[in-house]
């Protein structure tokens, strides 16, 4: 089994990751865990903008290509992801995991949204930041995962019909939030 947990920025993603992954005791990759298996495999330095989550630079990205398709630059981090993984059961924060992954028949993939608000307040919380610097901070990611969703998918981030189940973190809790993931997947 595979499960992807998309997440809006402050929707405690991680804890939910965690919480699963101690569940079904599999692994549980990270932005950091990835970035350090891909450079175990030599790839983080020509992909680290893939693993590191950062959306692309279009314009740069074009100038830099020497005319390969844009298809052929995307389908290579995403084609190193899968074999990196293989068919592992395991859990993966972002990158695209719900698209990337979408031929296994034992994908769970999950959507993380909430309130804008306490999204913010738990950044605040978290980073230790002023109000108006948590909000930069939770709009800049969450824009910058649209983007980067949009450019290695060509999906629109957050779309239900993307995804198995979506949960609202912020209303539920990440302990109830695993909790629903849990029964979700004991249900297929």
């Amino acid at each position: 089994m595979i499960i992807t947990i998309a997440r809006q920025c402050g929707c405690g993603a991680v804890h939910v990751g965690k919480l699963l992954a101690e569940h079904y005791g599999i692994p549980f990759y990270t932005r950091k865990t990835l970035m350090d298996m891909a450079r175990e495999h030599g790839v983080l330095d020509e992909m680290e903008s893939f693993f590191d989550e950062r959306p692309v630079d279009e314009l740069l990205f074009a100038m830099s290509s020497l005319g390969e398709p844009q298809k052929a630059l995307t389908e290579k981090p995403i084609q190193v992801l899968t074999d990196m993984i293989g068919q592992e059961n395991c859990i993966i924060i972002g990158r695209c995991g719900n698209y990337i992954f979408r031929d296994r028949k034992d994908l769970v993939s999950v959507f993380l949204k909430g309130n804008l608000e306490e999204r913010i307040a738990n950044i605040r919380h978290e980073e230790g930041l002023g109000r108006l610097e948590a909000e930069e901070f939770v709009e800049h990611a969450d824009d910058c995962r649209i983007a980067y969703h949009k450019y290695y998918t060509g999906l629109t981030w957050g779309n239900a019909d993307d995804y198995d189940i979506c949960l609202d973190t912020v209303r539920l809790g990440t302990e109830k939030t695993a909790s629903i993931i849990e029964q979700y997947i004991g249900l297929l």
